[in-house]
């Protein structure tokens, strides 16, 4: 059983436990997850604080060391089959999905830390002795909040740079499923001093709210739902506290018209907008093609969709898992009714695995949409669930129109072979994430900064923006004494 690490100690929570279960088989309790108290969030802050000044005074090479030595241990975690297998059955992803995201926390302590040491030097003209010097310090405690989608993948995004910039942390996990991130937090808290590294979990939202407004935390870093991120927003800003937002996103992809379809592209559009059951942030969500190749895109999608077995993560030949909620599903599904309602058509050939098809999981078989207006919900809202709307544009300036057409702008993409009009229109999305000819998780780079403008976030993560949006910039300025 997985348990909360506070003050370099493993403990249980002060509220017990609660189940956690399988997306997949709902009557299936996967296992049994603490639940913290209040007064535990507040030993975990203090612990925090007591530990927050000596590792912010750690010079960024020796923090980076530390980081770094935890690769090897999070890689060996993160490849152990009992551990995959946990993400799997509390989360609902395939298996092949889960081990790509079990690998990235050790990845990313590897890549991350050698850019923090070039990152956080200080800054000073080195033709003038008289300039002034710019250090980056940590902000102290950093409140994380993590969602359920990507758990793993978005805790080393957090947790990795914070650590580099000398914070101390105190993670809430996601509550339904907390099990495979609390042990590889554990893993990373073994290799730092006590304190630095702290955790808590709970069923409830009253833990997050606290942690959110408590007078130990100088910064939150929340990624979720643009409701839920507001409301994060909204409670930091009676502190004054900084807070990091990575929320949601309709992200749009447009084909050029010189690009011919191929099984290959067909094969990278799908992963784009279909991994994890399209529950990703950065998915596509919105794609635009010529009008006189909407029937074959249309066409050729469906075909990839019939390919497609849906069912349990661990099975065999899965290649598509549940959604991770019965409350998503029951969106996705109503997104559907009300397309079809309006007049769209919506494909579904995929294939349920028949050992499945009983056992009350939260599946949704991935759908292709025909013919949707402008203004059907499965356009303009966030679906997070394997649904793709295809949609027709008579040339580039409609495309691009149509895909800022959105209070959304967390990432887009462009797909052509003439490298001209790709940076072009590259230049014109409004997003904080442009791909030319790809999108998706498979195509982040650690190395450039992610986030999102309008209402999809706040700062940035990943690349040295990812590390200098933990710390704030202190000036000093000399004069000669008068």
């Amino acid at each position: 059983m997985a348990q909360l690490i506070i003050d370099g100690k493993r403990v249980d929570g002060a509220e017990g436990t609660y189940p956690i279960h399988n997306p997949a088989r709902p009557d299936e309790a996967v296992h049994e997850a603490p639940a913290a108290s209040i007064a535990q969030l507040d030993e975990a802050v203090a612990a925090a604080r007591r530990a927050a000044r000596e590792w912010g005074a750690t010079p960024v090479e020796d923090r980076a060391a530390q980081v770094s030595a935890l690769s090897e241990p999070l890689m060996a975690l993160g490849t152990d089959a009992d551990f995959v297998a946990l993400l799997v059955r509390e989360h609902g992803k395939p298996l092949a999905e889960a081990s790509f995201e079990a690998f990235a926390p050790g990845g990313m302590a590897g890549i991350m830390a050698p850019m923090a040491v070039e990152h956080l030097q200080p800054e000073q003209d080195a033709g003038d002795p008289n300039a002034p010097t710019v250090t980056r310090e940590p902000f102290g405690v950093v409140g994380v909040i993590l969602p359920f989608n990507w758990p793993l993948g978005v805790m080393a995004l957090k947790v990795i740079p914070s650590l580099l910039a000398g914070n101390a942390l105190v993670v809430k996990t996601p509550p339904t499923c907390p099990g495979a991130v609390l042990d590889m937090l554990a893993a990373i808290a073994d290799g730092l001093p006590a304190g630095v590294l702290n955790t808590v979990n709970s069923p409830g939202i009253e833990v997050g709210e606290a942690l959110v407004v408590h007078d130990g935390i100088d910064m939150v870093s929340f990624t979720g739902g643009g409701s839920t991120g507001a409301k994060v927003m909204a409670a930091a800003a009676g502190k004054l506290r900084p807070v990091l937002l990575e929320l949601g996103g309709n992200d749009p992809a447009i084909i050029g018209a010189d690009v011919e379809i191929t099984d290959a592209l067909i094969d990278r559009l799908w992963d784009s907008s279909m991994t994890t059951s399209g529950q990703v942030c950065m998915a596509v969500k919105r794609l635009y093609v010529p009008a006189d190749k909407e029937r074959d895109f249309v066409d050729a999608l469906v075909e990839r969709a019939a390919k497609v077995t849906v069912g349990d993560g661990l099975a065999d030949g899965v290649t598509m898992g549940p959604v991770h909620t019965a409350r998503a599903r029951d969106f996705a599904e109503g997104l559907l009714a009300d397309a079809e309602q309006a007049g769209a058509k919506v494909h579904r050939p995929a294939t349920l695995r028949a050992e499945d098809a009983e056992a009350g999981g939260h599946f949704v078989s991935p759908a292709i949409v025909e013919g949707a207006a402008r203004d059907t919900r499965v356009v303009r809202e966030e679906q997070f669930t394997p649904l793709l709307p295809v949609l027709p544009y008579a040339d580039l300036d409609d495309a691009v129109a149509q895909a800022n057409d959105t209070e959304y702008g967390l990432c887009a993409s462009i797909w052509s072979a003439d490298a001209e009009v790709a940076d072009s229109i590259a230049h014109r999305l409004e997003a904080g994430t442009v791909w030319v000819n790809h999108h998706s998780i498979y195509a982040s780079d650690p190395r450039a900064p992610f986030g999102g403008w309008k209402e999809s976030g706040i700062g940035r993560e990943l690349g040295a923006d990812g590390i200098l949006s933990y710390t704030h910039p202190r000036s000093i300025v000399r004069h000669p004494l008068p």
